[in-house]
């Protein structure tokens, strides 16, 4: 028979209609991997980046763009939006319904939001998102039943007013202002609109300054593929557009798995500079295990000739602001840490590298400054590029024990990946710090009862002072602030006490060297601040350092430190040359601790930098040098004379503008040193 077109086969229909979405999502991974990977590398990095991001989007488009396509198919809006369409042209109901929707999703986002925001601040769920997290559902699960129940009538009512207002409108000789088109647009324009409104005016001031710089490679990939599908049928030649799409997506995603055999490093770049297809690179290679490869002889120090090779513990404390403990004149109830700076060396001015924990700790036991570590945020920690070599790594391979008691699961937990846990033979984490003290003191003391040990290396962390309003509620006045956070700093020497009373009965020349520091203060007013994170002035930077043990002076160094200073302090402490080179910004301490190099007032030096990420604005420098400090707060350079004014009220720029260029010289090189790579 003639004039009859020839059947089509079923897979050849179901190709026909797969072929949109499928181009769409080779069409928005391309186009999101370059916005990703835009900076990146060279040209080889962009396309890896793109290739890799395309192994994670491409299914994900894919998918969705199949299952939006069988939803609208299987609704059929068309039909049901000419079926609301009254003789006249208008379409009150849908117009009534329109309004539901947009009123009810506004009104349930701000349900879940609202409840989810008054669940997190209540402070016997703070720091546990597993009970916010069984709220949540709750929560959204009641709101949709109270909204669903209100829809029909609350629409009803809307299509009521919508057609009274329209028939005014056409009484006055205008055509119909409920013509479908004209009211899924405006439904666009105003879900727009709200959402904007939403996010600039209530969530962002709530949440702070996160960085959203993740979300414009899929956002761009999620226009893209919704323009791709919309344009699809207009295309002219959409073979040959589909299939060039496909080739240059194939092509990126082979250069990512030649890239990943032949360059490891640009393939831990990615990973650590590109969120999303670090993402992919993960699930689909899983760093930790090519990680996991790298033989510890190959961090292992050199031994100094006739060193010894003693016990170290190492004590982090979170958010411990120096002013405020009792080697620098502080007030809190602090025994124990006033015994051991009784008995060793206490640093006058050591600065933090940071004012935030996930970038302070890996600064402290990797040795760079924190604009110069590597890795991507996870959680609240940063998940730091497994090219990194850490503290415990380093004395691990040279024979040491180590052992970590850390809070919390969130930064040391295997299972969240950061990597911090790398090098510590024997971990427990636990959030209480009591229970976590006591924890490492039975560790101890079983120890203590075992013949023939290897040296150690044992590093605690406790939280207690980052929640020093947990059980007392917001402070009233600076009066309470003070108390409230100086009565958290006394129950973590408490916990410290509980630790080294282990060593209680060893001879001094077998004691421990025992470190006590903090990975950055606390603001308590000052500066308009009333928590960290914000700035880099003192109250969040100046921390205590204090170390005491065998070999270890009793004296006051007043020289200025950094915390990037502890790993080749550490690792020559322990017997070993310290590390040096291009992957170690800080310099050792021990000849400063035994007295063997003299200290002076005024000299010596410490960066800090804040790093744009989650909740941090970024953008902010600061270094220390003697007596005198610079901040650039973005905008403008700050100098203070820390001698007289450790509170840093009297801003000193314009008074002394050849310090302000002394040191300027010096805070530019340190940020500029941050391009550098650590790797080479």
């Amino acid at each position: 028979m003639t004039g009859i077109p020839p059947a089509i086969s079923p897979a050849r229909r179901l190709a026909r209609w797969v072929a949109p979405s499928a181009v769409a999502a080779c069409a928005g991974a391309l186009l999101g991997g370059l916005v990703e990977g835009a900076g990146g590398d060279g040209v080889v990095g962009v396309v890896a980046t793109t290739g890799f991001l395309a192994l994670l989007v491409m299914p994900a488009l894919l998918v969705a763009g199949l299952m939006v396509r069988g939803l609208v198919a299987a609704w059929q809006p068309r039909v049901l939006v000419t079926r609301l369409v009254e003789p006249e042209g208008g379409a009150p109901r849908l117009a009534g319904w329109m309004a539901i929707v947009w009123l009810g999703s506004l009104a349930l986002a701000w349900a879940v939001y609202e409840g989810t925001w008054a669940l997190a601040s209540a402070s016997w769920l703070e720091f546990k998102p597993l009970g916010v997290g069984f709220a949540e559902p709750v929560i959204a699960l009641a709101s949709t039943l109270v909204l669903f129940a209100l829809s029909r009538p609350g629409a009803r009512g809307l299509s009521a007013l919508a057609r009274r207002l329209d028939a005014r409108w056409r009484r006055a000789g205008h055509g119909t202002l409920l013509r479908p088109r004209a009211i899924l647009v405006a439904a666009a324009v105003a879900g727009a609109l709200a959402t904007a409104v939403l996010w600039l005016g209530v969530v962002k001031p709530r949440l702070g300054p996160i960085d959203t710089s993740a979300l414009d490679g899929p956002a761009v990939a999620i226009a893209v593929a919704v323009a791709v599908h919309l344009a699809w049928s207009r295309t002219p030649r959409r073979a040959v557009v589909g299939a060039a799409l496909a080739v240059v997506a194939v092509a990126s995603i082979a250069t990512a798995l030649v890239v990943r055999l032949t360059r490891p490093s640009l393939t831990l770049e990615i990973w650590g500079d590109r969120p999303l297809a670090g993402m992919a690179i993960d699930w689909v290679f899983d760093v930790d295990s090519i990680r996991a490869n790298v033989s510890l002889a190959a961090f292992r120090p050199t031994d100094r000739p006739g060193a010894s090779h003693p016990d170290i513990v190492l004590i982090t404390i979170d958010t411990v602001r120096a002013d405020h403990t009792p080697p620098y004149g502080g007030t809190a109830e602090m025994p124990v840490l006033r015994e051991l700076a009784a008995r060793g060396t206490v640093f006058t001015w050591a600065f933090a590298p940071s004012n935030v924990t996930r970038r302070s700790i890996p600064s402290m036991v990797i040795g760079l400054s924190p604009n110069r570590i590597r890795g991507r945020v996870v959680g609240w920690a940063l998940r730091v590029d497994p090219r990194h070599v850490l503290l415990a790594e380093r004395l691990s391979a040279g024979g040491y024990e180590t052992a970590g008691f850390m809070c919390c699961y969130g930064f040391w937990s295997p299972e969240v990946h950061t990597g911090l846990q790398r090098g510590l033979e024997h971990l427990e984490i636990e959030p209480n710090g009591r229970k976590l003290a006591a924890a490492a003191r039975a560790w101890l003391d079983e120890r203590e009862r075992r013949p023939g040990n290897r040296p150690m290396f044992l590093w605690m962390h406790i939280l207690e002072p980052h929640n020093w309003t947990v059980g007392v509620g917001e402070p009233r006045n600076d009066a309470e602030r003070h108390k409230f956070y100086d009565k958290a700093l006394a129950d973590s020497d408490a916990m410290v006490g509980e630790l080294v009373g282990a060593f209680a009965n060893r001879s001094p020349e077998h004691a421990p060297i025992v470190i006590v520091t903090a990975d950055h203060g606390e603001a308590l007013g000052e500066h308009g601040h009333q928590y960290h994170s914000t700035d880099l002035y003192n109250s969040q930077m100046r921390v205590p350092l204090v170390m005491t043990g065998p070999g270890i002076r009793q004296q006051t160094i007043p020289e200025t430190v950094s915390l990037t200073d502890l790993v080749p302090t550490i690792v020559e402490l322990a017997g070993y040359q310290p590390p040096s080179g291009a992957n170690i910004d800080g310099r050792s301490l021990a000849d400063l601790t035994s007295g063997k190099r003299g200290s002076a007032p005024d000299t010596g030096a410490a960066f800090a930098a804040m790093i744009k990420d989650r909740s941090n604005p970024g953008g902010v420098t600061a270094l220390a040098a003697g007596r005198w400090k610079v901040i650039d707060n973005g905008s403008a350079l700050e100098l203070y004379d820390l001698y007289s004014d450790a509170d840093e009220r009297t801003n000193l720029a314009n008074l002394r503008p050849e310090i302000v260029e002394r040191l300027r010289v010096l805070l530019e090189a340190k940020t500029a040193a941050a391009k550098i790579s650590p790797f080479d």
